[in-house]
């Protein structure tokens, strides 16, 4: 999980629209929320990721579903409240069902930061110094699920480490060699799968600090790669 940042409220969900849209859903139990705009949007805001577990999403698949935090059982006046509503799998958005986070709180991604509730260790999630929420969230949402989040966690780790091996006995420091290690950053970044867990992986492995001086050493850091270095560990989880 990673912090998300709300994006402005799509224009067709005016407050004028909200208001009647949510009339409609408390008089007929209409799944108002079910508008491709408001699936798009909520899409790009995450970057086509749930926002709890970090799988890919697509709008054209039905796995993508619209998450209310607030559940709409509970709270029917946020159904179409923008800054209740996330993008989210199928998988985690059954897992809450009605869990009432006012009442137990979990990380909220667009208003949190999980990096103060959750560490990493060998691809699975703990509450980071003991934190109640991030236990509440890993628990409620399954997120150290073995076959759908911690194999292919640790499957995309192992491919870090292995990159980060061949680059570093690879003698050859040349553009190539940079163009390699900027396309292993992108792949670490928020736009990617599970990047709280490959980020980590990245940035905590000792062969990473050795080719960053390998790259400044033969003149061939740049802007770029410092802005990935820097994005990247942003979003890193610390180790447990």
């Amino acid at each position: 999980m990673i912090k998300i940042e709300r994006t402005p409220c799509p224009t067709f969900l005016s407050i004028e629209k909200a208001k009647e849209l949510t009339n409609k859903f408390r008089e007929t139990g209409t799944s108002v929320w079910k508008n491709k705009e408001l699936k798009n949007a909520l899409l790009e805001m995450s970057n086509y990721k749930c926002a709890y577990c970090e799988t890919r999403l697509e709008i054209k698949d039905s796995y993508m579903e619209v998450e209310h935090f607030h559940p709409k059982s509970l709270y029917p006046s946020e159904v179409l409240c923008w800054n209740n509503l996330l993008p989210s799998c199928k998988k985690c958005n059954v897992n809450k069902r009605d869990h009432d986070p006012i009442k137990e709180p979990i990380i909220n991604p667009c208003e949190d930061e999980p990096k103060k509730h959750l560490c990493v260790e060998a691809a699975r999630l703990y509450p980071r110094l003991h934190s109640d929420i991030g236990k509440s969230t890993i628990d409620t949402l399954d997120l150290n699920d073995n076959t759908r989040l911690v194999t292919p966690r640790f499957e995309l780790c192992n491919s870090v480490k292995d990159e980060l091996e061949e680059l570093h006995y690879n003698n050859v420091i040349d553009r190539a060699f940079r163009n390699k290690f900027k396309g292993l950053l992108s792949a670490c970044s928020a736009d990617t799968p599970f990047s709280a867990f490959t980020s980590n992986t990245l940035h905590n492995d000792h062969y990473y600090s050795e080719i960053k001086e390998k790259l400044k050493s033969n003149n061939l850091w740049n802007d770029e790669l410092d802005e990935l270095d820097k994005v990247t560990k942003k979003i890193a989880l610390d180790p447990r």
